[in-house]
C-alpha cells in the first residue's frame, strides 16, 4: 500500500514537472515568435541607430528617448502587419500564422503602441520634437494607408520612402536632444539612408509574389535578382566609403570605423541570398532585420578598444 502511495506521488511529480516543462516551452517559443514576427526585433533596431548616433555624437544618452523610438516603430509596423495581412497570408506563412492568433486584438495593439509613444515625447520632449515625432509617425501610418500604391508608378518608391522616414530619426534625435545642426548629423543622416535602402530593398526579396500580384515596382523585380543584389553590393560599399571619409575629413571619430564590421555584416547576407537553398523569410526576418541592432555594440567596442590605445 505504502509502494503505491508513493508510486503515485511519484507520478504527481513527474507530471507537473512535464507540465512545467511545456509551458516554459510555450512561453519560449512565444517570446521568439513576438520578437521576430511582432516587431520588437525592428524596434530595437531602430533604438539601435538612434543609440548609434548618441554615440557618435559624445553625448548623454538619453534612454527615455530611445524608449518612445522603440514604442513609435512598433506602431507603425504593427499598424503595417495589421493592413497588410491578407496579404502577407500568401508568402510570409510563418509571420501570419502566428499573428492570426491576435490579429482581431492588433489595432487595439497598435493603438496602445501609439498612445504611449505620444504621452512620453509630449511629456519629456520639447515643441519641435513634439511636432517632427509626430509627423514621422502619421506619415508612415499613411504610407501604410495610402502612399504605398506609389510604387506602382515610381520603381523602387516603396524603399525610398522607408529608408527616408528611418533616416528622419536622426533628425528627431538632434531635435529632442537639443543637438546643435553639424555635418556629424548629416553624414550618419547619408549612411543610415544607404543602410537601410539597402536592408528595405534586400526583405523585398521574400515579398516578390505579393509585391508582382499588386504591381510594385520594387528593385528586386525591377533588376531581376542577379543585378539586384550587385546594386545591393555597390550601395553596402558606398555607405563605407562615406562613414571612410568623413573619418578622414575629421567630421566623425575614429572609432566610427568600427562601422566596418556593418559592411561584412551586410555582405555576408547579400552574398547568402545568391544560394538558392537558402531560406529567404529566415535571412530577412532574422539575420537581416538585426542588422542595425548591432551599430551600438561595433561602436561601443570601437570606442573601447580605441581609448586603450
Amino acid at each position: 500500500m505504502t509502494i503505491v502511495k508513493y508510486q503515485n506521488h511519484y507520478n504527481t511529480i513527474e507530471f507537473q514537472k512535464q507540465k512545467i516543462a511545456a509551458m516554459l516551452i510555450t512561453v519560449k517559443e512565444f517570446i521568439c515568435k513576438e520578437f521576430i514576427h511582432g516587431g520588437q526585433l525592428i524596434a530595437l533596431g531602430t533604438a539601435g541607430i538612434v543609440l548609434s548616433f548618441m554615440f557618435l555624437y559624445n553625448a548623454t544618452i538619453r534612454w527615455e528617448f530611445l524608449l518612445i523610438i522603440y514604442l513609435g516603430t512598433l506602431c507603425i509596423y504593427n499598424y503595417d502587419y495589421y493592413k497588410g495581412f491578407a496579404e502577407d497570408s500568401l508568402n510570409n506563412i510563418d509571420r501570419t500564422s502566428y499573428l492570426k492568433k491576435t490579429h482581431k486584438y492588433r489595432f487595439i495593439i497598435v493603438t496602445f503602441y501609439g498612445i504611449s509613444f505620444f504621452s512620453m515625447l509630449i511629456y519629456f520632449g520639447n515643441l519641435s520634437s513634439i511636432i517632427f515625432g509626430g509627423l514621422i509617425l502619421l506619415s508612415a501610418i499613411l504610407y501604410t494607408y495610402k502612399i504605398k500604391k506609389l510604387t506602382t508608378k515610381i520603381i523602387g518608391f516603396k524603399s525610398y520612402y522607408t529608408a527616408f522616414s528611418f533616416s528622419l530619426s536622426i533628425i528627431f534625435t538632434a531635435l529632442y536632444c537639443s543637438y546643435p545642426i553639424n555635418l556629424v548629423i548629416f553624414v550618419f543622416f547619408g549612411f543610415v539612408f544607404l543602410q537601410i535602402l539597402l536592408i528595405t530593398s534586400f526583405c523585398d526579396l521574400k515579398d516578390i509574389v505579393t509585391d508582382k500580384k499588386n504591381n510594385l515596382l520594387t528593385l528586386p523585380i525591377f533588376f531581376g535578382k542577379n543585378k539586384f543584389l550587385q546594386f545591393l553590393h555597390i550601395l553596402n560599399l558606398a555607405s563605407l566609403i562615406l562613414i571612410i571619409t568623413a573619418i578622414i575629413m575629421e567630421l566623425m571619430p575614429l572609432f566610427s570605423i568600427f562601422l566596418f564590421f556593418s559592411y561584412l555584416y551586410c555582405f555576408y547576407f547579400i552574398q547568402k541570398a545568391k544560394n538558392v537553398k537558402t531560406n529567404i523569410h529566415y535571412l530577412t526576418n532574422v539575420i537581416v532585420d538585426a542588422e542595425y541592432f548591432f551599430w551600438p555594440l561595433f561602436l561601443f567596442l570601437g570606442k573601447t578598444l580605441i581609448a586603450y590605445i
